[in-house]
């Protein structure tokens, strides 16, 4: 996935605030320390003269042009730090050290380095559905009607914490958690997101319902739709609210588990429906991908709405 233009913009935007601040307390300080602009224009005369020398004397005339730039730049530096300012004073503070505010890394192959990959992680998980008020330390403990349910619920959220802790090498690779509504499972997708988002990884949530609608606004608009398959984790949640559209809502879902499978991506499912609908819905391909013990660990949960004692 390609860094946006908004974010590209930041990029060149800081790059050049960073070189213009250097610029400015660099004229500063060679005002304030007449001898700091007189290297800088001798500097200035030995690179210029260098090409001149190259060709009538050969290459140790650059040797030679070398070294005395680089006792120029000791001189330099040690008039800076004995003036109080760190001998690197005169260099640009870019954000990124490595890519110097450029977004990308590399000679030959430009790639995109780790800082733009981080910026890019972060502005598609602001545009995520998650809940950032749902984590794992927010969720109570306090509500529940019986100890049945709570014990059953502390559970859930232990397996779903260790689910976390042990990405990217759970095992099973998915998670699917059945249950009626009000019960914590939009919580605990939630928390397990926040947990991973805060690691590195791309994660990405949204509801079966507005990724049916993704797909169809793109069909009639003849646009691309969401690439549900970059992210490292994809959270579907409300699995069985979504319109059933014929050959499509199959069709999108069964798309989505198995390129996501094949690409070996965690996918974490909620659902208030029973495995028999699901079977029924959205058909025996998709069904045995998402139950196969070896792709998807299958949390049930049960009890009393939670949502009218919430305060």
């Amino acid at each position: 996935m390609k860094p946006s233009p908004e974010l590209l913009y930041q990029y060149k935007q800081a790059r050049r605030q960073a070189i213009e601040d250097c610029r400015m307390r660099t004229e500063k300080v060679r005002s304030d320390i007449p001898r700091l602009g007189e290297i800088a224009r001798q500097k200035r005369s030995i690179a210029y003269d260098m090409g001149r020398e190259i060709l009538e004397k050969g290459e140790a005339a650059r040797t030679a042009a070398m070294e005395r730039i680089a006792a120029l730049d000791s001189e330099e530096a040690a008039i800076l730090m004995q003036a109080g300012y760190p001998g690197d004073y005169f260099s640009p503070r870019f954000r990124c050290g490595l890519c110097e505010d450029t977004g990308y890394v590399g000679e030959l192959y430009r790639t995109p380095c780790a800082c733009l990959r981080r910026r890019m992680a972060e502005a598609r998980f602001a545009s995520s559905a998650i809940d950032k008020s749902q984590s794992f330390a927010a969720f109570r403990e306090d509500i529940y009607p019986t100890d049945k349910q709570r014990r059953q619920a502390l559970k859930a959220k232990d397996i779903c914490y260790k689910y976390a802790q042990s990405y990217p090498d759970q095992s099973p690779r998915d998670l699917l958690i059945i249950g009626s509504t009000g019960l914590g499972k939009s919580h605990l997708l939630n928390a397990i997101g926040l947990e991973l988002a805060a690691r590195g990884a791309y994660v990405y949530k949204t509801t079966a319902y507005n990724l049916i609608n993704s797909a169809m606004d793109a069909i009639k608009e003849r646009s691309s739709a969401p690439d549900f398959i970059a992210p490292d984790v994809l959270i579907i949640d409300d699995l069985g609210t979504e319109s059933m559209i014929p050959n499509i809502t199959r069709e999108t879902f069964f798309t989505v588990i198995n390129e996501r499978q094949t690409a070996n991506k965690a996918t974490l499912w909620a659902t208030n429906r029973d495995l028999e609908f699901i079977q029924e819905s959205y058909g025996d391909r998709f069904f045995s991908r998402l139950i196969a013990p070896r792709n998807t660990g299958i949390l049930a949960m049960s009890g009393d709405d939670l949502r009218p004692l919430l305060k």
